[in-house]
């Protein structure tokens, strides 16, 4: 599989799992290809909040595994940066 087909299918089945995600965000960190499966790792982010993912697919590109978490959800996020925002 080249990367422009892994990228389709993670984009397809992280869609399928949280719903919409910003495309832009996906950053594939890892992947690893196998005689008969690919494993993808990575991260994203929705506008619910930043996600991590494990993948893997066979070599005809059905989804095998799928890991999504959730690191941080976004309200949280915009909590901590107005706590910790110096003012200069």
């Amino acid at each position: 599989m080249d990367d422009t087909t892994l990228r389709e299918l993670t984009l397809k089945t992280l869609r399928e799992i949280v719903g919409e995600i910003d495309e832009k965000t996906l950053e594939i960190k890892f992947f690893q290809q196998f005689k008969d499966k690919v494993d993808i790792y990575g991260k994203f982010e929705n506008e619910k909040g930043f996600y991590e993912f494990a993948l893997s697919f066979d070599e005809k590109g059905k989804a095998k595994r799928k890991n999504v978490n959730m690191i941080m959800p976004k309200d949280i996020k915009d909590e901590i940066e107005k706590k910790t925002k110096v003012n200069g």
